[in-house]
Formats: C-alpha cells, structure tokens, sequence
C-alpha cells in the first residue's frame, strides 16, 4: 500500500489524501448526477492510491443514475448499520455537514477529519477543515479529474464516465453558460477515453415512469408569470410535491419549458413538503444572480442556478420569493 503516492502539487488537500488511509464519501440529501459521479471518480482514484475507501450517502441511488450501481459500491446510511472504519469524511459537491441529513450527526461524532470537494460559492467557509474548491470550475466532478492529473493517475472508463455524468448534469449538456473551454475539452478527452454519450444520455432520460408526461403538464399548467412576465414561478404543493417523489419526477424538466419564455429571466420551482419547509430551486439567464437570492434564505448554488429552503409555508414562501426577486430585478434593470 502506497501511504505516500506521488503527487504533483503540495496543498493540504493532497497531502491529506496521500497520508490518510480510510475515506467516506459522501454528499447532500437526494445526491444529483454530480455529486454521485464525482464520487465514481474519485473512489477510483483512491482505490488506485492504495486507500480503503466507501461511499455511504444520505439517501440511495435515484432512478435516473441507477446504472451507476456498476461503476461503484455505493451504500446509503440506514439508521441502524453501522459506517464503515474511515479516517476522513469527503463531502462532494457540498460543504455542509446539515446536507447530509441523518448521516450529519454520525460524521460529527466520528471525529474523523472533514474535507470538502466542491465548485459551490462559499463552500471554503462550510465545514470542511481541508478543502478542494473552485466555485469557476463546471462541475465537482471536474475537480476530481484535476486531482487525477495532480496524482499521476490514469483515469479508468468507470470514472471517465462518472465524471462525464458530472459535466453533463451541470452544465445541461452543455446548454449552460458554465460550458467553457475545460468543459469542452475535458467533455472530447472523456469520449476519447470511450465514455458511450448517448448511453448515458438514454439511462438518464429515456426510462422515465409512464406517469411523466401527465405530471410535467400538471406542473407546467400551475405556472405564474409575474413581475412583468420577467419571473415564472411554479407553486408544488405538498400533495403534489410527493407524487412526483414517488415517481422520480425531476423538476428540472419544467424548468426549461418556461426559461425559454420571451421575457422570462428567472424561474423558480417552490416545493411544499410535509415538514412545513417550502423548497426553493431557482435557474435564470441574463444578469440575474439566482444565488445572491438563495442566500438571503440561507441557501447557495450559483450565480444562475441556486436553492433554498424556507420555513414557514407556500404562502410565506410565495410571498417571500416574489419580493427578493423584485429586488434583484430593480437592482439590475
């Protein structure tokens, strides 16, 4: 076992990596394709370093990123299974330890070292005591290649594909304006490396639930235009909200839809759930900075894509919602 592999750089985040020898990963409640396929990668770069390493997340494997099932072990913290021996937490794709839901108090007590791979803004100010962060890279998963070149270590097809997971989910196949030059050229290396793009695309997409198509109606009928038609705003309630969770729904689908509306700047999806906390996901175009918004609510993301949670009920929620995003349009306009 190498307990000092080489490396290019020296920073605490590498040395943290070349000198431990048992890692966790893990990451945020209902994991999207990046933080499941950052952590395909970097299981496989850990492996190739000679380290014991796990993955245990929140919650288990969505429909849509199932077939990741093959290209790693991966686990979900049951309340009554113990973790796996480790020496280091390494949350991908997020910097909190309350992301992690249930498994946040575990990781507390485990007094293991907390480090954090994120591109998030602010996520060097979360609770990672080491941490790998570029808010300008596109997606977690890109980070992870970059310590692939910084270790000297080869990148095998299973991560090649997870970390070509990352970059699609992030960057909307590269629809979004986060697509630049890394992206592209990381996105021709991958397929080089024999990354199947339309498999990936088909697993993803093309085994919805027979279901969808109603309930992207249903969702697309309950939009609102307001403030000039500039902010679409789609109110889920907390019955409809859980009909899409058990059928996989991803919300993201009605986004677009409305995005694509002359004058729309800013949509925003606000999921009601049982606990009395409304969910906020927000995606915009233009000048608009969608995470300056969550932040006001405690939330984070990016400059066009951010979420937030806010307690108090849809009203409240609505309510709420509609005058920061007053704000931040007179701000700009």
């Amino acid at each position: 076992m190498r307990t000092r592999p080489f490396h290019t750089l020296h920073t605490p985040f590498h040395d943290l990596l070349a000198a431990r020898d048992g890692f966790l990963l893990t990451g945020h409640e209902n994991p999207d394709g990046d933080c499941l396929g950052a952590q395909v990668a970097l299981f496989h770069l850990l492996q190739a370093l000679g380290k014991r390493v796990a993955i245990v997340n929140p919650d288990p494997l969505g429909h849509p990123f199932d077939f990741l099932a093959d290209k790693a072990p991966f686990s979900f913290a049951k309340a009554d299974t113990p973790l796996p021996q480790f020496e280091v937490a390494v949350l991908l794709d997020c910097s909190q330890l309350s992301r992690t839901g249930a498994l946040a108090p575990r990781l507390r007590a485990s007094g293991a070292t907390i480090a954090v791979i994120d591109h998030h803004i602010g996520s060097e100010k979360g609770d990672g005591t080491v941490c790998y962060v570029d808010p300008k890279a596109a997606a977690t998963g890109a980070l992870v290649r970059r310590l692939y070149r910084d270790f000297g270590v080869s990148l095998p097809l299973p991560a090649a594909e997870g970390v070509f997971l990352s970059l699609v989910m992030d960057t909307g196949w590269f629809r979004y304006s986060n697509t630049d030059v890394e992206t592209l050229t990381l996105a021709a290396e991958l397929v080089g490396a024999g990354v199947d793009a339309s498999r990936i695309y088909d697993a993803i997409y093309r085994r919805m639930h027979p279901e969808t198509a109603a309930m992207l109606a249903t969702c697309l009928t309950r939009h609102e235009l307001l403030l000039g038609g500039k902010l679409a705003l789609v109110p889920i309630d907390k019955v409809l909200n859980e009909r899409l969770a058990q059928i996989a729904f991803d919300t993201d689908l009605v986004i677009d839809p409305l995005r694509s509306l002359l004058g729309v700047e800013v949509v925003a999806i606000l999921k009601e759930r049982f606990d009395g906390t409304v969910k906020v996901s927000m995606r915009a175009k233009g000048d608009i900075d969608v995470q300056r918004i969550a932040s006001t609510f405690g939330g984070g993301g990016h400059k066009k894509a951010a979420g937030a949670a806010i307690p108090g009920g849809m009203a409240a929620a609505h309510a709420a919602l509609v005058e920061r995003a007053r704000l931040a349009f007179a701000a700009v306009h």
